[in-house]
């Protein structure tokens, strides 16, 4: 009896892990984004994509990615990357580091590299 208890659980468990595997949408193709990759990558979360990338700092204001949710300093002597919430990269920057995320877009008009 113990022994049928536990399978059926086991089956039932097995079943529960499946189904949202299968209802999962589909994500961007892997082979599509290197893991690992180089330079300063921003990612977008939904879908999973690179909106941007930059190969070294170099001290110039840019426009920041409006679909990044994310983004993550893989190579290129990054030490930090600094945001504005202007376009112009005026007013009070923030110290957004090599890995980071967010949970509102458009949270930040502009950036620097450092």
């Amino acid at each position: 009896m113990r022994t049928s208890v536990l399978r059926v659980a086991a089956g039932l468990a097995a079943a529960a892990l499946t189904v949202p595997l299968i209802a999962a949408p589909a994500a961007a193709d892997p082979a599509s984004i290197p893991n690992p990759d180089t330079g300063l990558v921003f990612y977008s979360s939904n879908p999973f994509a690179v909106v941007a990338r930059q190969a070294a700092p170099d001290d110039l204001c840019r426009p920041f990615p409006a679909d990044a949710d994310w983004l993550l300093g893989w190579s290129g002597g990054f030490q930090n990357v600094i945001g504005y919430h202007s376009s112009d990269c005026s007013g009070h920057g923030y110290g957004l580091g090599l890995f980071r995320g967010w949970t509102t877009r458009g949270t930040f008009g502009s950036y620097r590299t450092l």
